[in-house]
């Protein structure tokens, strides 16, 4: 749980201006795979405004992330950036379980958590495998080849070389190639 992200409904209530959420929070666990939110810090400035029995949340979110280029392994920066408009109502008929269900998050009786919206947001906007350029060629080909050698002289030419625990498949390779040479 995050101090300073849940609301009194009664005060949003009272008021006839949206309450202003300016600044920045610590979450513990911001990641996905490999990339990983920096100290967990995420900037925000959100407006939060009741509305009949809902309230409506909206405002950017940002935060700095690291992880590591899928191709080349070395360290990647980047940063999110992102508007969110999400939707917070009452749960009469008890469908929202655990977590957010169809177009709204569930709404406390007596608050307002916006741990769930900025949470969501963040780790949906995280990349899943990034790049740290598209001109990124990957680990260098001379000293990390990437493919065996297959050509003639290679030692992969037959069943004998090449990787044992395709052994079988060889053999699956050899028996067709021998069927398909009789022609029957």
């Amino acid at each position: 749980m995050v101090d300073g992200l849940r609301l009194p409904l009664a005060v949003l209530r009272r008021r006839s201006e949206p309450r202003t959420v300016v600044s920045d929070v610590l979450f513990d666990d911001l990641r996905v795979g490999d990339v990983v939110v920096v100290d967990g810090r995420v900037a925000l400035d959100l407006e939060a405004e009741a509305r009949g029995s809902d309230v409506v949340v909206s405002g950017t979110v940002r935060a700095a992330w690291t992880g590591t280029c899928r191709r080349c392994l070395a360290e990647v920066v980047g940063d999110v950036d992102l508007a969110v408009r999400e939707v917070l109502a009452h749960d009469p008929d008890g469908q929202f379980g655990d977590g957010p269900s169809g177009d709204a998050y569930p709404l406390a009786e007596d608050e307002a958590d916006l741990e769930p919206v900025v949470r969501d947001a963040v780790l949906l906007a995280l990349p899943l495998s990034p790049l740290c350029g598209e001109a990124c060629d990957g680990p260098d080909p001379e000293r990390f080849p990437t493919r065996s050698p297959t050509g003639p002289g290679s030692e992969q030419d037959g069943p004998a070389g090449g990787d044992p625990r395709w052994a079988a498949l060889d053999v699956l390779r050899d028996a067709g190639e021998a069927i398909g040479d009789d022609g029957s």
